[in-house]
């Protein structure tokens, strides 16, 4: 038909544990239809390994590194590297489960993948197109956090951080580039909208003389639910279906137990596998 189907996938840190189920699940059944890849924090991660074949990677990395106190941990909080540390994620995963890039290249070569952070400067969301030199980098700079991780990713000229406080779910993004047609990998109920919270004002107050990131961390709470109720009104008339769990995960963005891991794994194999059973009377 010469549509084209979008793939965008929300982060979450631990929480993509459950994402990692859905793309397994989509590995499993060899089932790629995708034009556009877009991807979030961890959602980024777990897209890469995705785009790259590598069945359970991501679940391998997550449940080996939660109870790493070189991984996360408060008494790294006023580290260099801060609480959770980014940088030993990435030695560890190319050490056990290197990144397969040149696969994933070769995968997606006629489609456009995306990998987003946020501006520091400006507060305004950057979409990366990763290439072999640049996608190690490119995923730690969607991932990194002020206060909680080293601060920011030096990517080129410019200073990165988390996709998340500048287009948590970029389905308008997705549109942008050409979709007629999107799934959304959520690692959060689907409707959930977010209160304001004390981080958030933190991080106003912190970048205050920063009026365009102050905004982000101050009204973060907003943007998503504006991004929410973009998705639920749909203006653009796009064909959308998601891909969520019913209720909160039992993980959370920095805390798991190896039973909560297991339970919302298999909780995206079951939604992913059921997607892959239903997705040409859904969304053909």
């Amino acid at each position: 038909m010469g549509d084209k189907t979008a793939l965008v996938i929300q982060g979450g840190a631990l929480k993509s544990i459950f994402t990692s189920g859905v793309l397994d699940a989509f590995m499993a059944a060899n089932f790629n239809p995708f034009d556009i890849y877009i991807g979030v924090s961890g959602g980024s991660m777990c897209l890469s390994y995705y785009l790259s074949n590598q069945y359970k990677a991501t679940y391998n990395i997550i449940s080996s590194l939660f109870t790493d106190d070189k991984f996360i941990s408060l008494k790294q909080l006023f580290a260099k590297e801060g609480y959770v540390n980014l940088a030993y994620l990435e030695k560890f995963a190319i050490k056990n489960y290197p990144l397969k890039i040149a696969a994933a290249l070769e995968a997606c070569k006629t489609n456009q993948v995306e990998i987003v952070a946020t501006d520091m400067s400006t507060g305004e969301a950057v979409y990366i197109s990763p290439s072999e030199r640049t996608w190690l980098k490119a995923l730690r700079a969607s991932s990194t956090l002020p206060f909680l991780t080293k601060g920011y990713c030096q990517f080129g000229d410019k200073k990165l951080m988390d996709g998340g406080w500048s287009d948590p779910i970029p389905a308008q993004r997705a549109v942008k580039n050409g979709a007629e047609k999107i799934v959304i990998i959520r690692t959060m109920p689907a409707d959930l909208k977010l209160e304001w919270s004390y981080f958030g004002w933190f991080g106003g107050m912190w970048y205050k003389d920063n009026p365009g990131l102050s905004r982000r961390f101050s009204n973060d709470h907003q943007y998503y639910n504006d991004t929410i109720d973009y998705i639920n009104n749909n203006p653009d008339n796009v064909k959308i279906i998601q891909i969520a769990p019913e209720k909160l995960l039992a993980t959370s963005s920095y805390s798991t137990t190896k039973h909560k891991i297991i339970s919302d794994y298999r909780l995206g194999l079951d939604l992913g596998a059921q997607f892959v059973h239903n997705y040409r009377q859904d969304f053909e």
